[in-house]
C-alpha cells in the first residue's frame, strides 16, 4: 500500500502553485481516505498549542476541568459509558 501522506506532501512540492489539488480525494478508497485523516490529524497533534479553539470552547473545557478537580464531577464508569456506545451503534 502506498502511504498517502508521503505521495500527498511530494505532489504538493511540485505543485506549489494550489493550481490544482495535490491528491484527487475523490479518487481514493475509504482505506486510503482514512490514512490521509491519520496522517493530518497526526501533523496537528503535535503541538497542540497550534490547534485554535474559541472563547466558547476553552470555557466549556475549564468549566469541565474545574468540576473534575473540585469532586462535582466524578465522570460515570466504564461499564455505563460503554453501554450507551453500545446502544448508539446498535
Amino acid at each position: 500500500m502506498r502511504n498517502f501522506a508521503a505521495t500527498f506532501c511530494l505532489e504538493a512540492r511540485y505543485n506549489s502553485d494550489m493550481s490544482r489539488p495535490a491528491i484527487e480525494i475523490d479518487n481514493l478508497n475509504v482505506e486510503e481516505r482514512l490514512e490521509l485523516i491519520q496522517s493530518l490529524w497526526e501533523s496537528l497533534v503535535v503541538d497542540p498549542s497550534n490547534i485554535p479553539i474559541t472563547d466558547a470552547q476553552k470555557q466549556l473545557l475549564d468549566e469541565r476541568l474545574d468540576a473534575i478537580e473540585t469532586g462535582d464531577d466524578a465522570g460515570s464508569p466504564w461499564e455505563e459509558v460503554k453501554a450507551r456506545v453500545l446502544k448508539r451503534l446498535s
